[in-house]
């Protein structure tokens, strides 16, 4: 009797248990990825590269809309003071120093940016805390080309439950560069290059899509990028930062390899044009998981 009665206790904590949200591990932190926390699918169950896919036809929809509501973000001066992070300022290395990044640097000048203008490098760091017994901080490492319109996202992980994202600091960092550094419109951006990937899912995306191919709005190839890790914090900083970069969507999304075998993406920018399409812009509120 009493043993019926505590394994049907135990049957019951464990369907507790289990219904609650659990990380995603298909999403593992790595040198160019984001670690985020989502919930587990309720019903059925879907491989990653279809999820990516829904992803990015979500994001790309309210792309369409493109609602004028922005997140209340923290300023860079909070971000600096208030909530104590560390925000490096202007680093400028020579052309010849490897800025931008080696695996960037040929795909710019193919696309007939000059790299000998300065690309800055900054980093920002949360403070430090214990996640899962350990201490560890999100930290943020991009190259800016202000006078370029462009960002190259370099070494970036965000830790489980910080509620900033890549992109929040990604646009602050940006209009603080062009603003104060170059005296340069943050609205200039044009493209955004994540080099050297490393995100196992990414990697496995780019495989499936085509290595040096170029994918347009509309094909699956261009919503599995835009839906992946390393291609869902782009769509967040233009939904979401608008008062800073300007009302843009994506032309195109390129993936190429570079010379050692790095894998990399950049995002093409053009003006927002307003759809016929009407949409909810409730969406864009939802928690920033880039």
């Amino acid at each position: 009797m009493h043993l019926s009665v505590c394994l049907t206790f135990s049957w019951a904590l464990l369907a507790l248990v289990t219904s609650r949200s659990v990380p995603d591990a298909s999403n593992l932190p790595g040198r160019r990825s984001y670690n985020y926390i989502a919930s587990a699918p309720a019903l059925g169950k879907r491989d990653g590269y279809s999820d990516a896919v829904e992803k990015g036809k979500d994001l790309w929809a309210l792309l369409q809309v493109h609602c004028d509501k922005e997140v209340t973000e923290p300023s860079l001066a909070k971000l600096k003071g208030e909530l104590n992070w560390e925000v490096s300022d202007t680093e400028n290395d020579d052309a010849d120093d490897s800025v931008p990044a080696d695996g960037s640097k040929e795909k710019l000048e193919d696309l007939g940016i000059d790299t000998c203008t300065p690309f800055w490098q900054r980093y920002a760091n949360s403070p430090m805390q214990v996640v899962d017994g350990k201490p560890m901080r999100s930290e943020f490492a991009n190259s800016y080309g202000t006078q370029a319109g462009v960002i190259i996202a370099e070494d970036n992980k965000r830790i489980k439950g910080s509620p900033i994202a890549w992109s929040t600091v990604t646009a602050m960092v940006w209009e603080d560069t062009c603003k104060n550094v170059d005296q340069t419109d943050p609205k200039s951006l044009q493209y955004i290059f994540r080099d050297n990937i490393v995100n196992p899912d990414t990697k496995i995306f780019i495989d499936k899509v085509g290595m040096d191919k170029t994918f347009k709005p509309g094909e699956e190839g261009f919503f599995a990028l835009l839906g992946s890790v390393n291609g869902k914090g782009v769509a967040y900083l233009l939904l979401q930062h608008s008062g800073i970069i300007g009302k843009k969507t994506i032309k195109q999304v390129v993936t190429y390899q570079a010379e050692d075998g790095a894998y990399q993406m950049y995002f093409e920018f053009e003006e927002w044009k307003k759809a016929t399409a009407q949409g909810a812009c409730t969406s864009t509120n939802t928690p920033n998981d880039d």
